[in-house]
């Protein structure tokens, strides 16, 4: 059985909100275009059947936004319901260097590999 890609969804989910200038794996050398989005996905082996095939996987997706001006409050609640809409649950904190907002978005959710569904977790 496949393991669901979190991260393809996790890309197209960020990619929809169009506020977002850029959305990157990385974090680039000097922030040119704001707002910029920079995630990461990690997913580890919940479940196992009999014959060792993976049925559920705890995924956890890591957005962090970033803003020269202005607030990330509207970026982050379309964000966080995109993927509560999915089944994810949410962590947000927030932080001002030198000029420049951040906020940081935790989604975590076990994944149904059959399914294809997420439950909080």
């Amino acid at each position: 059985m496949d393991i669901v890609n979190v991260k393809t969804i996790a890309y197209k989910a960020i990619k929809s909100v169009t506020d977002i200038k850029l959305v990157a794996t990385s974090y680039p050398d000097t922030f040119t275009v704001y707002p910029t989005a920079v995630y990461s996905a990690a997913h580890s082996s919940y479940f196992r059947d009999g014959e060792k095939n993976e049925l559920l996987t705890k995924w956890t997706i890591t957005i962090d936004l970033f803003l020269d001006q202005g607030s990330l409050t509207d970026i982050t609640n379309k964000l966080i319901s995109l993927f509560s809409d999915m089944g994810f649950s949410n962590d947000v904190g927030d932080q001002n260097m030198s000029g420049v907002s951040r906020v940081f978005i935790k989604f975590s959710g076990i994944v149904n590999n059959e399914t294809k569904m997420v439950t909080e977790k």
